[in-house]
Order: structure tokens, then sequence, then C-alpha cells
């Protein structure tokens, strides 16, 4: 089973990987309460491409990705429409940072359309930046 697992694995990035490799991946992915199947891969590759820094916090954000932003998002939808989502859930990034997010898809674009494999990693990120924005506000000195 497990063999069968790196196949799968390998087949999506394209290359044979070392037996270390191979471990890191696993370890990551279990961490990150993804399961060890196809979509689950394909999932953990685009959230290393988007983020390769942060993807390891995506297990705290799994939850209100799947209740609230999968329902939202449907089958995709615009740049402009996302921005609104990102209200919604209270969340505002500067402009540089959603243009950073959307690098590993071509970019920003308001009236361009992204489906759902494309905004959920991205959908992630957004929800891990909230999370250390919240954290690291510092108090104002008056």
């Amino acid at each position: 089973m497990e063999n069968q697992e790196r196949v799968i694995y390998e087949t999506l990035i394209g290359e044979r990987v070392c037996d270390s490799h191979w471990w890191r991946v696993r370890k990551s992915m279990i961490t990150c309460e993804l399961p060890l199947t196809k979509s689950g891969f394909e999932l953990f590759i685009a959230l290393k491409k988007t983020s390769p820094r942060y993807f390891s916090q995506y297990h705290k954000v799994k939850a209100q990705i799947s209740k609230q932003i999968e329902p939202s998002i449907g089958e995709g939808i615009t740049g402009e429409q996302f921005i609104k989502l990102l209200e919604q859930l209270n969340i505002h990034p500067n402009q540089s940072t959603i243009s950073r997010w959307f690098k590993s898809c071509g970019g920003y674009k308001s009236k361009a359309f992204y489906n759902k494999p494309v905004l959920i990693p991205i959908c992630a990120l957004a929800l891990i930046y909230k999370s250390k924005t919240q954290n690291n506000s510092l108090a104002k000195v008056s």
C-alpha cells in the first residue's frame, strides 16, 4: 500500500524521489491531516507551490475551508468575487499579498475566472494569514 502511495506521488510530480524525500513528504502530509490519495497529494503539491513556508498549518484551517469556503466557491469564482469573499471572512490583505498568493496561477486579475482547485490553496493561505495577523498584532503604545 505504501509503495502505491509513493508511485502516485512520483507520478504527480513527474520524477522519482529518494527515500528521505518521500519520508518527509509522508510525515508532512500526516501532520497536515491530508489523505495519502491522489487528491490529497494534489492539494499538498498545490499548497507547497503556493506557500512553501506555511503549508504545514493547513490542518488548522481545514474545517473552516470545508464548511465556509468550499460552498461559497462552488466550481469557481472571479477575482472580484474572491475579494468580496475575503471581506466577508474579515480578511483584509494588501494588494501585493494577493498578487503573491496568485503568482502560481498566472497572477491576480479581477475579471479572471479561477476554478476550485486553484482557489482552495489560496483560501487556505488567506485563513493562515488571518490567524497570523490576529496573533501578531502589537498593542499600541500611547
